[in-house]
């Protein structure tokens, strides 16, 4: 394991990405860029990888070669830049190697026990694969932590449960042979071809309410504590509050599969919007101390409208989670603006 302690592992190098492994580390590549998104022409190439001995380390933190050199721009190194001094290279833990024969795919990016990465980040990943040619293998990589909604989209790729390999943080699994692709698209954008495959994987309804609003009400974090208050002005406008987290990614899917407008605070359920028609409005609500795009170039890429409104801190971020408020009137205006410059399509950045 190339350290003084043996169970104390640290790499030994890395590379950008993918692209960069010399034809001596790799078995096979295969650039599946035009199969996969239809064209040719992307920066983002999408490729995959097959590497003898490859490694991952922990709960799919890194990936990395026979010869512990870190593999970039993917896992939790994704899009970071200066990965040589990137703390996922330097924390040290203790960790017991384990070795798998066979040929392992690795579906799962870093945090994917988050619905939001697992469905936009992570399951895509298996589209690459299939398009790779990847049809055997033994075992397919997933986050440490057990999760209903990843189980249920494996069910729907038909992933045997024998063969899915949850991988601890107190472990590097080593392969006989590892099948890494690359992410679906850069990093803080999107990719119009994402949102298309996983509305292929769900047959279309088109019976659920045109009005939603998603409640973050059994999150435990970044509650929004007027939330009674503007469930009460949104019913008469015809929308129906949903959590989200009561049903299963199918419900879900279907719940948003006829939806027209979106309201919702900033948070993994919106991944959902992946779901919804083109033309579908979005109105996200932000923490004023929490804030990123990655619903909005999520809109984008999916052909719906995009518009955002940020509420005002009831406490701040040191008091252990997040609570906010919107102004009510305001969130009403902006629904009521339609035609104006409200809602519109954005590019991804």
């Amino acid at each position: 394991m190339s350290s003084a302690f043996p169970f104390l592992w640290q790499p030994q190098g890395a590379i950008e990405s993918l692209e960069n492994l010399s034809a001596e580390q790799r078995l096979r590549r295969s650039d599946v860029t035009l199969a996969v998104s239809g064209s040719d022409s992307s920066a983002h190439r999408l490729l995959v990888v097959a590497l003898a001995g490859g490694k991952v380390i922990g709960d799919l933190r890194l990936a990395a070669t026979r010869d512990d050199v870190v593999i970039g721009d993917i896992q939790s190194v994704f899009g970071r830049e200066a990965l040589a001094g990137h703390h996922a290279l330097k924390r040290r833990r203790l960790r017991l190697p384990k070795y798998h024969r066979g040929t392992a795919l690795l579906l799962g990016a870093a945090n994917s026990d988050n619905y939001y990465h697992w469905l936009v980040y992570s399951l895509p990943r298996w589209k690459l694969l299939q398009a790779a040619g990847w049809r055997d293998y033994d075992l397919v990589l997933l986050h440490g932590r057990p999760c209903r909604f990843q189980d249920e989209t494996l069910d729907w790729l038909g992933v045997p449960a024998a063969k899915r390999l949850r991988c601890s943080k107190h472990f590097i699994h080593q392969f006989e042979r590892l099948v890494v692709p690359t992410m679906p698209f850069a990093r803080r954008t999107n990719s119009a071809w994402v949102g298309a495959w996983l509305r292929s994987l769900v047959a279309a309804v088109n019976t659920g309410p045109e009005k939603i609003y998603l409640s973050r009400r059994g999150a435990a974090g970044r509650q929004l504590t007027n939330e009674e208050e503007l469930a009460a002005a949104l019913k008469p406008q015809g929308f129906v509050m949903v959590q989200p987290e009561k049903l299963s990614v199918a419900e879900q899917a279907r719940l948003l599969g006829a939806a027209r407008c979106v309201v919702a605070p900033h948070g993994a359920a919106l991944a959902n919007l992946a779901f919804a028609p083109p033309g579908a409005r979005l109105l996200e609500l932000f923490h004023p101390e929490h804030k990123n795009r990655v619903y909005e170039n999520l809109a984008a890429a999916c052909g719906h409208r995009y518009a955002s409104l940020d509420g005002s801190a009831v406490n701040r971020t040191g008091a252990g989670y997040l609570q906010y408020a919107v102004e009510v009137t305001t969130v009403l205006r902006k629904l009521t603006e339609e035609s104006s410059s409200e809602f519109r399509n954005w590019k991804p950045s």
